[in-house]
């Protein structure tokens, strides 16, 4: 496809993109947990560069290609991943992403339902919640 951005807009929880052909697409914010989390002054503060193919946010280090807009993605809250974390609100995702060894965008897309991890990836986070655990009862 040889579309480029015209106009980038976000609303109800979602990012869309108008084309210079004339077509529309969204994705969820969680599709993308860096603008999923930033403020809404940061995510207006961005702009269209690549030939109008890439959107750039400085002021939080993202780029989206045009490209992440023709396959639509679903959330789904309803996995494991996140109710293990749901359990744990007080546990920063980004620091425990960190102690796993992940980057934290990768365990909020497993979170958000938007990728399913592997089992092992499954474990990891499983193991890293118990290690977490017996690291708190060990200073009591």
């Amino acid at each position: 496809m040889d579309e480029r951005i015209k106009e980038l807009w976000f609303e109800r929880g979602r990012i869309y993109i108008l084309t210079d052909a004339g077509k529309q697409y969204s994705q969820p914010l969680e599709a993308f947990p860096e603008l999923f989390y930033a403020t809404n002054a940061q995510r207006e503060n961005y702009y269209v560069w690549d030939d109008g193919k890439s959107i750039r946010w400085e002021g939080i280090d993202e780029d989206i290609h045009i490209s992440n807009f023709f396959e639509q993605e679903t959330v789904n809250y309803d996995n494991e991943v996140n109710h293990l974390l749901s359990r744990f609100p007080y546990i920063d995702m980004k620091k425990f992403a960190e102690y796993l060894g992940m980057h934290w965008t990768k365990l909020a897309r497993f979170r958000y339902g938007i990728w399913v991890p592997s089992s092992e990836v499954l474990e990891k986070i499983r193991n890293g919640i118990k290690a977490i655990g017996k690291e708190m009862v060990a200073t009591a």
